[in-house]
């Protein structure tokens, strides 16, 4: 079945609305997005990237509102995959709304390589497109390593120890 040249939008409109309403059922008032929208390593990194209303938990509802945006934001040319420019170029949107008023540094750089080496390890079958089957494998696996105590919400009771 084709879909509508509006389809993509209509499918961002609903992750936004998904997104919107995890954040409004918190009793923190509303934040304007993950604190640190690009991603990284660490539980320091994904409560920055994907508590979306920085409560310091993120469910799993949260996270995969967060996860279905980004993709969406994507998908540049909604045809429902993301080839390794439109990955890229997602991740660098983000990755600018964290040097706001800065200059791109050598870290900066570093991590363009790195979206770049990181669309070839998440395309699993390396058919050039990142499908959303394979962000849910991911998101999955992500999220069941982070929530380190297996309750369902990752927060500070899900910290490692070193």
């Amino acid at each position: 079945m084709p879909f509508s040249p509006s389809f993509p939008r209509i499918l961002t409109a609903a992750g936004l609305a998904a997104l919107l309403s995890a954040c409004a059922s918190s009793t923190t008032p509303p934040a304007s997005g993950p604190a640190q929208p690009a991603g990284g390593h660490g539980q320091t990194a994904f409560m920055g990237s994907y508590d979306a209303n920085r409560d310091g938990a993120v469910t799993r509802a949260e996270y995969d509102a967060v996860r279905k945006q980004r993709f969406l934001a994507g998908d540049a040319n909604g045809d429902g995959w993301l080839s390794e420019k439109e990955y890229v170029d997602e991740f660098e949107a983000r990755l600018k709304q964290q040097y706001a008023g800065r200059q791109p540094d050598e870290r900066y750089a570093q991590s363009m390589k790195q979206a770049h080496v990181r669309f070839g390890i998440v395309d699993k079958n390396r058919d050039g497109r990142y499908t959303v089957e394979e962000d849910m494998a991911i998101a999955e696996r992500t999220f069941k390593e982070a929530d380190a105590n297996g309750d369902g919400v990752v927060d500070k009771n899900d910290a490692r120890k070193p």
